[in-house]
This record gives C-alpha cells, sequence and structure tokens, in this order.
C-alpha cells in the first residue's frame, strides 16, 4: 500500500493554467504458487488512482488503474532471477470500457557478474497504450559491496541505502510515477482533440527517507523530497502540459507471508 502527496505548482503550457496538487494512492496484492523447480506462477491485483487540483487547463481530475497480474518467474533462493509478467486491466479516467483495456507486458532477467555483491539486470516493457514508445528498454546495475551499503540502480526506484543496523535503512533516490491511460469522452472539453485522448502520465522525484522493518516480513517505508517536474504528454494529440517543482511527501507499507 502506497500514498503519497506532491504540494501545489503552476502547471503551464506556453502560460500559467494555475496551481495543481496530485494525491496519489495505490494498492497491490501478489502471490506465487510453485510449478516446477524453479518456476512460480505470479498472480496478483493492483489499484492505481492519481487525483489532481482543479486549474483551468483541459487534463483530467483524476487518472485510475485496476489490473491482474499474470506472470512467471524464475526463483534463486528467495529472489527474483528472470520474470516475463502480464497486467491486463482498465487504464482510464472513469470509463472502464474497451477503449481504455490494456496489458502491459514486462520481461527481465538479473545476471550475476560477482556473486552476493554485482548483478545487472535488462528487460523491456511493451503497452498498447503508451503515446510515443510502445516498446522501452529497461537496464540497471545492483551493487552491494558490503553489509551496510547496497545501491539499486534500477527504475522505478533506483536508490543508494545504507543500513546500519537490520531493522532501519537510510536511503535517497528517485522515484518515476506514472502510467498510460484513456480519457473520457467530453463533448465540452478545448481543444476536442482532447475527449477521449490518450495521454502519458509521468512524476519525475527526487528524496530521501528511511525504512522500518519490525520483522522480516513487514516493512514501512516514509521519504519526501522534491517533484522535479510532472507531465501530461498527449502525444497523440502532439500536446503537453507541465509542472513547476513541488515537495511531495510518501508512505509506503508492504506485509510479506
Amino acid at each position: 500500500v502506497e500514498s503519497s502527496y506532491v504540494f501545489e505548482s503552476d502547471l503551464h503550457r506556453g502560460g500559467s493554467f494555475g496551481d495543481q496538487y496530485e494525491v496519489l494512492n495505490s494498492f497491490s496484492y501478489g502471490h506465487r504458487f510453485l510449478l516446477s523447480g524453479h518456476l512460480y506462477l505470479h498472480l496478483g491485483i493492483s489499484y492505481d488512482r492519481f487525483d489532481f487540483g482543479n486549474t483551468a487547463a483541459p487534463v483530467p481530475e483524476h487518472l485510475q488503474s485496476v489490473a491482474g497480474t499474470i506472470g512467471i518467474d524464475y526463483m534463486h533462493n528467495n529472489d527474483v532471477g528472470a520474470f516475463i509478467q502480464v497486467k491486463p486491466g482498465f487504464y482510464t479516467e472513469d470509463a472502464f470500457d474497451s477503449a481504455s483495456f490494456d496489458a502491459p507486458i514486462t520481461l527481465g532477467r538479473i545476471f550475476v557478474l560477482q556473486p552476493d555483491k554485482l548483478y545487472v539486470f535488462v528487460g523491456a516493457n511493451a503497452s498498447f497504450l503508451r503515446g510515443q514508445y510502445p516498446v522501452i528498454p529497461l537496464a540497471g546495475v545492483i551493487w552491494m559491496p558490503n553489509d551496510q551499503w547496497k545501491l539499486l540502480a534500477i527504475l522505478p526506484e533506483p536508490r543508494l541505502v545504507y543500513s546500519p543496523c537490520n531493522k532501519l535503512d537510510f536511503w535517497v533516490g528517485g522515484q518515476l510515477t506514472g502510467g498510460s491511460y484513456r480519457t473520457d469522452r467530453d463533448n465540452t472539453i478545448v481543444p476536442h482533440k482532447l475527449s477521449g485522448a490518450q495521454v502519458d502520465y509521468s512524476d519525475y522525484r527526487v528524496g530521501g527517507g528511511f525504512i522500518y522493518s519490525p520483522c522480516d516480513a513487514i516493512t514501512i517505508d516514509l521519504g519526501g523530497g522534491y517533484s522535479l517536474q510532472r507531465r501530461f504528454d498527449f502525444h497523440r494529440a502532439d500536446m503537453t502540459y507541465k509542472t513547476d517543482p513541488a515537495p511531495y511527501l510518501r508512505i509506503e507499507f508492504k506485509a510479506k507471508f
């Protein structure tokens, strides 16, 4: 479960449309079922919702998605060595119909360069609703020089983590949130080409925080920093709306059982 709040900042495209905030609430649940050997079936469900402050711009007041998760994981002990995952569902403003249906596909593999120390991740993500690049390559590095330090240079949350003890981690890094959605039909919207349009929403963040783990199965992540820019990219309509930087606060709760 994750919640965050980005404080108000100016939304503009050529000129100002007023100040806008962002509220993000998300929930996900997943479970692995052993198939054979190191192979597991991964099933789950997720719900994400962005709410935005009202402005004069023709951008949605909220975006939401509800999707299932279907995947195959290759596990090495408690870690994922390779995976393929499909998330069929609706990515929309309010209209849960065929126009807002998508099935984003992500696949990846982790290569061991130095056991328990250095790993490389490669993969790709594809989305039919994404406007500019339907397929995006993914790459990253995981480096653990000792028990106290970790470099997790992988999207969507690249981090440098310092662990003074088993129950507490401090981190600095970034976060990329957002997704690709279909807006609702609206005959009153100006310009009209944004009625029922595809939009890629993104929020680029930098910050820091700490993770408290009262036991091995529970983690509480508190953080904050700056949202450098939020963007509504209507690529197929050739229109983009951006915000100025603004501070944000975030809390995340995870449980494993």
